[in-house]
């Protein structure tokens, strides 16, 4: 099992085992003023491979300042079987689209920390850092916080 990919976005959705992006791959988000209201997504790819397909992975998202301290936490669980079109020893792409509505308390760096961890101690984690910096007068937002 590994994290394949994960992206921050201004809009992610996966349908039909396909991933669709709006504004991903930032690392900036604008702001009137702190605190600032952020909507965004994280986009989340997970390989698992066939010998660990039937075991639950543990899948934590945790949007931290850049000391550490929580903002937000989601954690929840991906289950991956063998279904019976995939060839036997397949590894299989689950996908994920988390989308956040946060309150980021003040300018200044954050991340969104991506974590998946199966039993006996298998893990993966992704980091995505990005700013809250001040907007521009009279300029258009890079990416809106809100």
């Amino acid at each position: 099992m590994q994290i394949d990919y994960a992206l921050l976005a201004d809009h992610a959705e996966v349908l039909n085992g396909k991933l669709y992006l709006m504004g991903g791959g930032w690392d900036v988000r604008q702001a009137p003023a702190a605190p600032a209201r952020a909507q965004f997504a994280v986009a989340i790819g997970v390989r698992v491979e066939w010998d660990e397909t039937n075991v639950p992975i543990a899948l934590q998202l945790r949007l931290e300042d850049d000391d550490g301290a929580a903002v937000f936490q989601l954690d929840g669980q991906l289950h991956v079987g063998r279904p019976p079109h995939v060839p036997a020893g397949s590894s299989q792409l689950i996908q994920a689209a988390v989308a956040l509505n946060a309150e980021l308390p003040a300018y200044g760096g954050y991340r969104a920390a991506v974590r998946a961890s199966m039993p006996g101690g298998r893990e993966d984690a992704r980091s995505l850092p990005f700013r809250l910096v001040p907007a521009s007068p009279g300029a258009p937002p890079a990416a809106p916080a809100g």
